[in-house]
């Protein structure tokens, strides 16, 4: 399906490049496929079950939208888009596909420059609700300040009081967005206990809890994929995956977003420059 939408983009006149696996070999979000988002000006979303189940193809978009590129959506089954997309203009290819290709023809040849004019997250947050948040939030401070002082005892009592709230928090309000992004951190906490000698010594363990924990910050993004604090987590989930040029990009948006809401994001620079030695950047 997208080599045959590339053959049509190119038939009717336009410059297309496909993201064949091929370029992903090694690192994720490499410096080459960023040079190639960057490089295009619009990015033509083919959304299905297997897109939205994938890290990759969220990544790419999410990239695409922070580095301005105008996002067209595609879609082929009934999977939903990301909220944030939702209310973009869209193209259906369930039906009558030679139509839709034609349609996305010419969305691509109008398209405007720079990235989607996304609607604004809407939550409402009920007293109790800011009560469980706060309490999350606080025991998270006390884990990575204990671990920051590699006192494991304390961080791991953190983590267990966190393990009997975070359930009932999420039985309550599982699709609020800050208590999934949390929870993201709630997931990638417990790794960094089980595993923290391995972690300091650059050999953290592959572990189903990284992809648990980055599909949490994934589904933060699908409502706002400019909110700091999923960019921050993606990026360390990145970080300890060992996505490392990944990581760095997605920490620079996290700063670079955090001061368009007029705060200094502290950690997110902290881990940008941690990602920066690794890379040999100081």
């Amino acid at each position: 399906m997208a080599a045959w939408i590339e053959k049509a983009l190119e038939a009717a006149g336009l410059d297309a490049w496909l993201d064949r696996a091929e370029i992903q070999v090694g690192v994720l979000l490499s410096r080459e496929l960023q040079d190639s988002i960057a490089a295009c000006r619009t990015l033509v979303l083919l959304w299905t079950g297997t897109a939205a189940a994938s890290r990759w193809v969220n990544m790419e978009w999410v990239a695409a939208h922070h580095v301005g590129r105008f996002i067209v959506p595609c879609v082929f089954d009934a999977t939903a888009l990301p909220q944030c997309l939702e209310h973009s203009i869209y193209l259906d290819f369930r039906r009558d596909r030679d139509e839709a290709l034609g349609r996305l023809v010419r969305a691509v040849r109008d398209a405007k420059d720079g990235a989607n004019a996304l609607p604004p997250p809407v939550r409402g947050e009920s007293p109790e609700l800011t009560k469980a948040i706060d309490r999350i939030v606080s025991g998270q401070r006390v884990l990575t300040d204990a671990l920051g002082r590699w006192d494991l005892q304390k961080a791991a009592a953190a983590q267990n009081r966190l393990d009997a709230l975070m359930p009932k928090v999420l039985a309550q309000w599982p699709l609020d967005p800050t208590v999934v992004n949390l929870d993201g951190y709630h997931i990638k906490n417990d790794y960094m206990i089980r595993h923290w000698q391995a972690v300091q010594s650059g050999r953290g363990p592959a572990d189903p809890a990284l992809e648990r924990s980055e599909r949490r910050f994934i589904e933060t993004l699908w409502l706002d994929p400019a909110d700091p604090s999923g960019l921050d987590g993606l990026g360390s989930i990145l970080m300890l995956r060992r996505d490392l040029h990944a990581a760095e990009f997605f920490f620079t948006c996290a700063i670079q977003q955090a001061d368009r809401r007029g705060f200094r994001y502290d950690a997110a620079e902290e881990n940008l420059a941690a990602v920066r030695r690794l890379l040999g950047r100081e």
